[in-house]
């Protein structure tokens, strides 16, 4: 019986079975991606900012860090996308 050149089939088998991983790979990270939350970190602010409350009168510099960590988490939610051209035309008119 002639015996059959198999050199270099397990390459071809490895290269399926890397295959077959990076294709399984792919799609669980999708899965992972379509699950997560939309938007972790103005979740966190509006969290922290419902919590912490600023001091009705500063005395120290705790109190004092306190109202900036307040201010900074709230800063963060404000709509970026406002239309200054009213701002614009009082600054113009003070000029």
């Amino acid at each position: 019986m002639k015996r059959l050149n198999q050199t270099g089939s397990h390459l071809i088998a490895l290269a399926l079975l890397v295959l077959a991983l990076g294709v399984i790979s792919f799609a669980g990270y999708t899965v992972v991606q379509r699950n997560k939350p939309a938007d972790t970190a103005s979740t966190t602010a509006q969290t922290q900012t419902k919590t912490a409350v600023v001091p009705a009168t500063i005395k120290n510099t705790a109190d004092l860090q306190q109202a900036g960590t307040v201010l900074d988490n709230s800063s963060s939610q404000l709509n970026t996308s406002l239309d200054d051209s009213a701002l614009n035309a009082d600054l113009s008119s003070m000029l």
